[in-house]
């Protein structure tokens, strides 16, 4: 499993957070929670602007988010996930082969092939190895297939761990914030 842990240096963004006390805290909070959920939906459409083929709903599946609380001013989001089977990548077979769009447009796999297993699952296969096995069925001997391995495209960390996506998701990030706790600290007032 894959994890990707984005650290940035924030501290120009926070290093006035422990000034705040009392309910001004809990605006902060509060900003720091609705920040890391817009970083999130951000993350979803920076990995798909970058030309990923990943439906968005799987990309924010993927994030856990450590919300921040009075003791902790920080969050952190964090995505996990393995490699995504070829076959989610709108994977079609033809002639020369299985064709699949990971990222920026069609790709040939020349010597794939599209199969279900018995227990019914579907990939994007190809064959291993130079030598047939030898099976026997019925008392009979026979020479099976080559052996077979299912082929993966990128996972959902590998794709966010992209310069360009993770950049868009930082300046997000430094963008929000502010208008974020501004707006709260408002909300603060004017209940007063």
């Amino acid at each position: 499993m894959l994890k990707l842990n984005v650290h940035a240096d924030v501290k120009g963004i926070t290093a006035g957070l422990t000034r705040y006390v009392g309910e001004q805290q809990k605006a902060v909070v509060r900003a720091l929670n609705k920040t890391a959920m817009q970083a999130r939906t951000a993350a979803s459409q920076e990995v798909r602007a970058a030309g990923y083929n990943i439906k968005a709903s799987a990309i924010k599946s993927s994030f856990t988010i450590q919300k921040a609380s009075r003791g902790k001013l920080y969050v952190m989001l964090k995505s996990t996930g393995r490699p995504i089977a070829l076959i989610n990548y709108s994977a079609r077979q033809g002639k020369n082969g299985v064709t699949v769009n990971v990222k920026n447009g069609r790709k040939v796999f020349r010597h794939a092939f599209i199969a279900t297993m018995q227990n019914g699952h579907r990939g994007v296969f190809e064959r291993t190895g130079k030598t047939h096995k030898k099976v026997v069925k019925n008392g009979k001997t026979i020479r099976s297939g080559l052996p077979i391995k299912e082929l993966f495209g990128p996972s959902i960390p590998q794709s966010l761990a992209n310069d360009a996506v993770e950049k868009a998701i930082m300046a997000k990030i430094r963008q929000k914030f502010p208008q974020i706790l501004k707006h709260e600290l408002a909300f603060l007032a004017s209940k007063r």
